[in-house]
C-alpha cells in the first residue's frame, strides 16, 4: 500500500467493518443468552471469540466466524502486515481489500485453502 490516502481509507473501512461485525455478534448473542453477552461485553473484543461457551450455540459459527475474521485482519494491521496473503505474503490489491477488508488470503492461497476446506469434510 503506497500512499497515506490509501492506508488511511483502507484503516478506515476495516475498523468499520469489524465494529459491525462486533455489534451484530454481540447483540445476536444476547438475543440467546443475556448473561453471555453481558459477560463478553466486559472482555476486550478481540476476546469474545475464545469464550468456551459458545460452543452451545452452533447458530452463531457463521457470526463467530466473520468475527475471527476481522480480528485477524485487524491484528494483521497492528502488526504492519495487513494487506498480504497470510499464507505466501503475496500483496493484495486495494481493490480487493477494499471488497472485503478482512481478506486474509491471495486467489490462488485462498483456492488452495477452500479445497483443503472441502476435502476435511466428513459425512
Amino acid at each position: 500500500m503506497s500512499s497515506k490516502t490509501t492506508q488511511s481509507e483502507l484503516e478506515q473501512r476495516l475498523l468499520a467493518v469489524a465494529d459491525d461485525c462486533r455489534r451484530s455478534f454481540l447483540h445476536s448473542v444476547g438475543t440467546l443468552d443475556t448473561t453471555l453477552a453481558a459477560r463478553l461485553s466486559r472482555l476486550p473484543p478481540d476476546e469474545w471469540a475464545d469464550d468456551p461457551a459458545l460452543a452451545a450455540w452452533p447458530q452463531l459459527q457463521p457470526q463467530l466466524k466473520s468475527l475471527r475474521r476481522a480480528d485477524a485482519a485487524l491484528c494483521q494491521w497492528q502488526l504492519g502486515l495487513y494487506g498480504l496473503c497470510s499464507d505466501c505474503e503475496a500483496e493484495l490489491s486495494h481493490a480487493q481489500l477494499l471488497a472485503d477488508p478482512c481478506r486474509q488470503r491471495c486467489d490462488h492461497c485462498e483456492e488452495k485453502y477452500q479445497k483443503a476446506q472441502h476435502a476435511s469434510w466428513t459425512l
